[in-house]
């Protein structure tokens, strides 16, 4: 098979508005199709197969205690209040809403609930949702 020759490809400060809108309704398409590719790729790699120029390895982990309980015993017990070693956290909006109830909740603290403009993204113009509105973005808000 012949390697796919990826130089081919063009900047995209380097593409006409022509070109980037012939492309825009393929790029979710083209996405989800790499990612399927990359995730049979791995699967068959783990299974043995061997793909020149790449090998599997163990991704980023984070560190996590095996026994929260068991840390905390050997730690009070060490003198350590449990003060600094738990952190009081407020529970969710939805945990909150679920307890009070939702006409409580909107009662008593529907005008503390804020909900941030999303992450601007570029979807056809069929969807539903309304326009962005570039005036309100969350990047005016911190030149002002």
């Amino acid at each position: 098979m012949e390697q796919i020759k990826t130089e081919k490809l063009v900047s995209p400060d380097l593409m006409s508005h022509e070109e980037i809108e012939q492309l825009l309704p393929c790029l979710d398409e083209l996405i989800g199709w790499a990612k399927q590719v990359q995730e049979y790729a791995l699967n068959q790699a783990l299974q043995g197969e061997k793909y020149e120029g790449f090998k599997v390895v163990a991704g980023r982990s984070v560190r996590k205690f095996e026994d929260e309980d068991k840390v905390a015993d050997t730690l009070i017990g060490e003198g350590y209040d449990e003060s600094m070693i738990y952190e009081r956290k407020l529970a969710t909006i939805a945990k909150l809403e679920a307890l009070v109830g939702k006409k409580k909740f909107a009662t008593l603290l529907g005008d503390l609930v804020v909900k941030p403009l999303g992450k601007p993204t570029l979807v056809a113009d069929t969807d539903d949702r309304p326009e962005y509105d570039m005036a309100n973005s969350a990047a005016d808000d911190f030149k002002n």
